[in-house]
This record gives C-alpha cells, sequence and structure tokens, in this order.
C-alpha cells in the first residue's frame, strides 16, 4: 500500500467538538503544518472529511463519506471523536447520524463498521471516542462505547497497527496533532510507533500520572494542603485525581501556558479510561488513599536511602 498520498477522514460521534476545538490551539506542530506537509515525513495528506472543518456541508458532505466507504479515498487514517452508540438500543429510532445522502441516513456505527475495514490507521481522538467519556458514563442509556472497546483491543489496520488511543476531555492539543503525527510516519515506515500501554495510549505522554509532573508536587512532599480553592498547597484534598490519572496536561497546556493543577484546578481525571465514573468522580471528592499511602510509604524508603547515599564520598 503506497501511502506517499493520505487521506484523512474525521468523524464525529457522540461528542461535544471539544476536542477539534483542542487540536486548533496545537503549536508543536501547528495543524497547519502537518496538513500542509511542513514537517518532514508528513507531506501528502490531506483532511477530506471533517465536519466541522471542511467546506462541504449537506449531501456534499454525506457524499464523501459514501465514497470512502466505497474505497475511493484509499488509503486513508480513520480519526474518531466522540463515543459510538449501539444503535440496537434505539429502535425504532437511531441515536447518532453523521449525515443523509439520497434519503439514505447513515449512522456513525454503520459508517465505522465500514471504514474499519478499510483504513490504514484508526486513532480515537479523546475520551469519549477512546474509552467512552461522559456518553458511556452509568447507566449509559445509548450503550456508548470508545473505539478500543468497539473494534476490540485485538483489532489492527491494514498496516497492522492497533486502536491509538489520545485520551483527554479534551486532550492537550499538541498531543492530538503529534500522536496523528506519529502514527502517519510509523505507517509510512519512516519511523517506529510509539509505546503504547495497556489502554493503547502512547506512553511518552501518558507514562507519568498527573501527580507525578505537577508542579504543586512539591507542597505535598512538604505536606501542604489547600482546604480550599486559592490557597496555596497539593490540591488532593479539594479532589485532585492526580495520583491516579495518567496525563501530561499538569504543567503545560500550550505554548508553556496553562494546565490543569498550574492554574489551581484539581485534576478531574479526564484522561482516564474510568471517567466519568468512579473513582474519578465525583469530581470534587477526594481520591481513594491508597496511592497517597503507596507513595509515602516510597518515598520515606526513598528518603532514607537517598541520606545514606549521601554520606558517600563521591569522587571528581
Amino acid at each position: 500500500m503506497s501511502l506517499k498520498e493520505l487521506n484523512l477522514i474525521w468523524l464525529e460521534g457522540q461528542d461535544c467538538a471539544g476536542d477539534t476545538i483542542s487540536i486548533k490551539q496545537a503549536s508543536n506542530p501547528t495543524l497547519i503544518d502537518v496538513v500542509t506537509g511542513a514537517i518532514p515525513g508528513l507531506g501528502g495528506l490531506k483532511l477530506v472529511y471533517h465536519p466541522t472543518l471542511m467546506f462541504e456541508w449537506g449531501e456534499d458532505a454525506a457524499k464523501v463519506l459514501i465514497d470512502a466507504m466505497e474505497g475511493k479515498y484509499d488509503p486513508f487514517v480513520l480519526i474518531l471523536e466522540g463515543a459510538i452508540p449501539e444503535e440496537a438500543k434505539a429502535t425504532p429510532g437511531v441515536y447518532c447520524v453523521v449525515g443523509e445522502y439520497k434519503e439514505r441516513i447513515l449512522m456513525l456505527s454503520e459508517v465505522i463498521d465500514s471504514l474499519a475495514k478499510r483504513c490504514a490507521i484508526a486513532i480515537a481522538v479523546g475520551n469519549c471516542a477512546s474509552y467512552g467519556g461522559p456518553p458511556r458514563a452509568h447507566p449509559n442509556p445509548t450503550g456508548a462505547q470508545g473505539l478500543l472497546g468497539y473494534l476490540g483491543k485485538g483489532w489492527k489496520g491494514a498496516l497492522g497497527l492497533p486502536v491509538i488511543c489520545i485520551s483527554g476531555c479534551p486532550p492537550r492539543p499538541d498531543n492530538i496533532v503529534q500522536v496523528i503525527g506519529h502514527a502517519v510516519l510509523a505507517g509510512r515506515g519512516v519511523a517506529p510507533l510509539p509505546e503504547l500501554d495497556e489502554w493503547h495510549r502512547p506512553v511518552y505522554l501518558y507514562g507519568h500520572t498527573i501527580h507525578e509532573i505537577c508542579p504543586l508536587c512539591g507542597f505535598y512532599s512538604g505536606g501542604v494542603d489547600a482546604h480550599k480553592f486559592g490557597e496555596t498547597g497539593c490540591l488532593g484534598a479539594l479532589g485532585c485525581k492526580g495520583p491516579i490519572t495518567n496525563c501530561n496536561a499538569a504543567s503545560i497546556w500550550m505554548d508553556g501556558y496553562g494546565g490543569c493543577t498550574k492554574t489551581g484546578v484539581p485534576c478531574f481525571g479526564c484522561a482516564d479510561p474510568s471517567f466519568p465514573d468512579p473513582p474519578t468522580s465525583p469530581f470534587f471528592a477526594k481520591p481513594p488513599m491508597s496511592p497517597f499511602i503507596t507513595e509515602t510509604v516510597k518515598g520515606m524508603w526513598g528518603h532514607i536511602k537517598m541520606g545514606f547515599a549521601r554520606l558517600k564520598r563521591r569522587k571528581i
């Protein structure tokens, strides 16, 4: 399969379009850098379908999906934003329609079923697309699920790559653009696919918890808690889910600015597969004690070892 020219097909399911808003803020690189080929190895990309960003609308937009399902846009990257409902539960109605063409209703699940058989790479953007997110939250009346659960962890695209998840509600802008870029480079054989964790998230972005890289972590180490908003200290007492959430959004959102805890907001765990169900909710409820106990014990033992190590003379 030649990937010199590669189309991007971005679908929106049960979502709020927050991931689309996020990706437009990307700066390292920007979305324009990627789609215009300014980044080495990423030339030849064409965004042929995005319900928010494309010029076509109505039946003209739906025709793009019809053509894609018939193979006219092969090879392509399937990018999903939003959860996928179980349409069987909607009988006699429907839950998620992404277009209509000549009186034919195109349901999201129908389009994904077809495109998943043809796509070179499949990427889930945001928690809803990755694991179901808020639409999947208890009691989940629509039977919503993410692309990873819908296709299965064992699914592989035409290039042998698994579903790649970029979790978050929404994810950091640069996370989205960088992962799409890495996936394309991997598909073209230019670079290896980044290591993925058990939830198919790139480890280099999701390998640490919010707590581990939090700019307020020093206050936790010093035993200083904030007990009301505006106070200086660790936000654990205000419900921060940083110790149980793997993500890199704590210290920076874009261009060196932002970041949840950096701006005084407790982490709500939006990058966790369980979000927004427990243990990431209720949002302002204190997180489970076990991570704090484990960290305290490990920290005490680590500081003891570090203390003894500092007693040894070091040769220079």
